[in-house]
């Protein structure tokens, strides 16, 4: 982490000198050695300081912030500056008669610049860093020139800027865009300089929103890629055109689409074996990996020199109700060498762990996760990347292992003829969940009734604190797979919690809208959407009241998103800017307290920590009302 008053003096000295400067010239006014700036810059990120190439050659170093002005006219108490914009451009006239705060410096001010390391900003050096870095301080965009007919009748007379206003918010999905990103044509600079903003600056915001829209669209393909075949690995060793799933309906009857290349298809399969390139196998393996006469390596997957690959069907908890899917059995190694399967009683223990279903949920959300749970009295955590187990208290390390379980050739025909057992709960989602609508992967949005009573409780909770604003639609959102895993962690702290049931609330959180399909398909996670809210801890912010949600919510736009998560609060306590997790509640160190709030005596907003406490789950779309004009 790069030190907080070096980065602000290297911001100061940046915001001093109209808000970029090459590097030979930051350096000699910073005193570092190149090698110090270096780290300093590289390790504080483009997201404090932009570094790009001069057109001449060598670098230029940028300052950038997401520091921003509320723009509310009235706010509850949010974490952005509450400043008179008029004021901060020279502009402002009313003197104490303004209805906005003209003081940087006041408490709740101080508090918002301490939070992004700039407490030693000047007036006008914080002036030039909001400038290109806050599209709330620029004139405003034309929105005629933003319709769908992209044209103003005014054309140069216009007196806003002709520019897409996605672009200035980082935000423009289309790479080109048919509206303009240019902010050096003659008109934009004319109206940016009649809102007291230079040629300097206004270069200034020009490289740093190219920044922003050229990693906005990677971060967007990535998101592409990952819908269109959220499981697809890296191809290895020029195996790209191999699959390890075999395919279920081909296995147990027919396959209509027996070319699909996302799929495997032998016949006749041999149940719990292991297959060699695609025409050979070996015969069953056992749990310590014997067969016979020779041995697998199951964690390189290799047989003396050759390599193996493992083909299965679909995990069963991807599929509870298919017949031949693939059950996957999770094992711990204890001190006699012997592999305990999860769930089972551990030694001298008369209290389950964690059953392979669970784990293999957990497994499938998030297959480089580290997983807490507890078993008795002991506290453990599980690496599924390193496949370790570790005992919090005692620090005893134990090996993992995830195995299918076998399945004889003829329980394959008594499958294939009767009702097979499910592996995991027959309910894996609510029962007011749409059936047509429950995808094997990620997650189906589906749009409530505008009459039914579950509308009604989530539109009456947010109007509570919005009444100015109307509900256009609420969308119910129904992810599996993190659906059972909330459950299970619910399951995990009630049990944490002596048996008592778990304080679980319906919370809003606004965002940008280009983050919802990440969080209704990963869960929120503060490093990905943001870091907006950080006075009482670095997690993902919730809040009882809509309206302080709707800070966060881009502003200009003609309808807005919101989630309702729900969120498995449990015991919380006053959090803190520093806490990375809820401090420890008992005098072991070994429990911790589950969420941090703001009031712990009337907590507005909570903060979670541990991802797997929340369930994303319904999406508002809302707008605000038209006033309505009345003649006399």
């Amino acid at each position: 982490m790069a030190d907080p008053a070096v980065c602000c003096f290297i911001t100061k000295t940046l915001c001093s000198q109209g808000g970029r400067l090459g590097l030979p010239e930051l350096r000699q006014l910073v005193g570092l050695s190149a090698q110090q700036l270096e780290e300093t810059l590289s390790t504080a990120g483009p997201q404090r300081f932009l570094v790009v190439q001069r057109d001449g050659g060598g670098r230029e170093v940028l300052a950038v912030s997401a520091l921003q002005v509320c723009v509310r006219r009235e706010c509850g108490g949010c974490e952005r500056l509450h400043l008179c914009k008029l004021q901060l451009m020279g502009k402002c006239y009313l003197g104490p008669r303004c209805k906005y705060s003209h003081d940087i410096v006041n408490g709740e001010n101080k508090k918002v610049l301490k939070t992004h390391g700039l407490t030693g900003l000047d007036e006008n050096e914080l002036r030039v860093l909001l400038l290109q870095n806050d599209p709330f301080l620029l004139p405003d965009v034309c929105q005629f020139y933003n319709r769908k007919s992209d044209t103003c009748n005014q054309q140069k007379n216009c007196n806003k800027l002709h520019v897409c206003r996605h672009f200035l918010r980082g935000e423009c999905r289309f790479f080109p865009c048919k509206r303009s990103h240019n902010l050096s044509d003659t008109h934009t600079l004319t109206v940016l300089k009649a809102g007291g903003i230079g040629a300097d600056i206004a270069s200034n915001i020009q490289t740093i929103c190219d920044h922003k829209h050229m990693e906005f669209n990677k971060e967007l393909e990535k998101g592409r890629k990952k819908k269109e075949n959220p499981t697809a690995k890296a191809p290895k060793d020029n195996e790209e055109d191999k699959c390890d799933e075999i395919c279920v309906f081909y296995v147990s009857r027919y396959c209509k689409n027996k070319d699909d290349p996302s799929k495997a298809y032998f016949g006749p399969v041999d149940w719990g074996r292991l297959w060699i390139d695609a025409d050979r196998f070996i015969t069953i393996c056992h749990i310590d990996g014997s067969i016979l006469d020779k041995n697998i390596d199951f964690q390189t997957m290799t047989c003396g020199s050759s390599k193996l690959r493992r083909l299965s069907t679909v995990s069963s908890v991807v599929k509870p109700t298919y017949v031949l899917t693939t059950q996957w059995i999770w094992y711990w190694k204890n001190d006699q060498g012997r592999w305990i399967e999860y769930g089972e009683q551990g030694e001298g223990s008369s209290v389950n762990s964690p059953s392979s279903a669970i784990i293999e949920n957990l497994y499938l959300a998030d297959p480089n996760a580290t997983i807490s749970f507890q078993a008795g009295l002991h506290h453990y955590e599980l690496n599924f990347k390193e496949m370790i187990q570790t005992n919090i208290s005692f620090k005893t390390k134990r090996q993992v292992c995830r195995r299918p379980k076998f399945v004889s050739s003829e329980d394959v025909e008594k499958i294939k003829k009767g009702p097979r057992e499910s592996s995991i709960q027959s309910q894996a989602y609510p029962s007011h969940w749409d059936t047509s609508a429950l995808p094997d992967v990620g997650y189906k949005a589906v749009e409530i009734g505008k009459t039914t009573s579950e509308y009604h409780k989530i539109k009456q909770m947010f109007q509570q604190t919005m009444g100015r604003y109307s509900v256009v639609n609420i969308q119910r959102i129904q992810n599996p797979s993190l659906w059972k895993v909330f459950q299970w962690q619910k399951e995990q702290m009630k049990r944490e919690n002596g048996g008592k049931e778990v304080d679980e609330k319906l919370l809003f959180h606004g965002t940008k809208s280009s983050h919802m399909d990440a969080i209704c398909f990963h869960n929120f996670d503060w490093r990905i959407c943001g870091t907006n809210g950080t006075n009482y801890g670095k997690g993902s912010y919730f809040a009882r009241d809509a309206s302080y949600s709707h800070a966060y919510c881009p502003p200009g736009l003609k309808t807005n998103i919101m989630f309702v998560a729900r969120v498995l609060v449990g015991d919380f306590v006053k959090g803190h800017a520093t806490y990375v997790r809820p401090p420890a509640k008992s005098s072991n160190g070994l429990r911790f307290y589950d969420s941090c709030v703001d009031n712990e005596f009337n907590p507005s907003i909570f903060v979670v920590f541990e991802k797997y406490q929340i369930y994303p789950e319904y999406l508002i779309e809302y707008k605000e009302e038209q006033k309505q004009c009345i003649v006399s």
